[in-house]
């Protein structure tokens, strides 16, 4: 019988094109691609169907995320995609507890690293719950169910980001962590928390301010980037067969 672990030995994935990732820089890049690629893909087949309207959504908060991928053909792109894109990013919390796990030395390391853990296995269920609900029409739509996945997906990952990057600074302080990304996550790190506490958490739901809309779609963003950094960091994480 054959056993899956995840180790950070240094072997690679070889595309046919000539270029060479680890499992981990896989794993980084394809959680980026599955979310904010579904949401770009979703919004241009809805343009092209006019189901959304033409605009920028991060400038004039003219639609919402949830609005962007409900009729036509986005919907069911939208929802198959993100789903996928969330299984990703289960494994890519994974990935960082296993990145992180060297540099963990104290007990309240270890606490912080189960509660990041927690959090983001959470936030990604919660949006595959929020996203599973959703329909080709606003009267289909469950909007409670929906509006408690996506509340717990922006809430849970703002509490996990929050513990991963006090784990990633202190790792990188004490010499026990190499970040090449540190100084982008640093920035992503505050944009995240300022656009979400100034306007998302907590307003998440059928009805949103344009504020909101904005605010939405740049914390999607920034999150989405948040994930990609990792694959800079992550040269030496792989899945092996034993």
């Amino acid at each position: 019988m054959q056993r899956y672990f995840f180790s950070q030995q240094k072997t690679n994935i070889k595309l046919e094109l000539g270029f060479a990732m680890s499992f981990g820089q896989f794993i980084a890049l394809a959680s980026f691609i599955l979310s904010a690629g579904t949401i770009a893909v979703t919004y241009w087949v809805g343009i092209a169907q006019e189901t959304v309207k033409v605009c920028v959504p991060f400038i004039t908060g003219c639609t919402d995320i949830t609005y962007t991928g409900l009729a036509g053909d986005a919907g069911f792109i939208f929802r198959g995609g993100l789903v996928s894109g969330c299984v990703f990013i289960l494994v890519w919390w994974h990935c960082m507890r296993i990145w992180l796990k060297p540099s963990i030395v104290t007990r309240a390391s270890r606490i912080n690293l189960n509660l990041m853990t927690f959090f983001g296995m959470l936030a990604a269920v919660g949006l595959i719950w929020g996203t599973a609900v959703l329909a080709p029409t606003k009267e289909q739509v469950l909007w409670g169910p929906h509006i408690r996945g996506a509340n717990t997906f922006f809430e849970g990952i703002l509490l996990a980001l929050s513990f991963n990057f006090y784990l990633i600074w202190r790792g990188r302080k004490n010499g026990l962590l190499e970040v090449p990304s540190f100084k982008f996550k640093a920035v992503l790190f505050v944009l995240i928390w300022i656009v979400l506490v100034a306007f998302v958490a907590n307003s998440v739901g059928e009805h949103m301010k344009r504020g909101t809309k904005i605010a939405e779609w740049w914390a999607t963003l920034l999150i989405c980037l948040y994930f990609l950094s990792s694959y800079w960091d992550w040269k030496k994480i792989q899945l092996k067969i034993a």
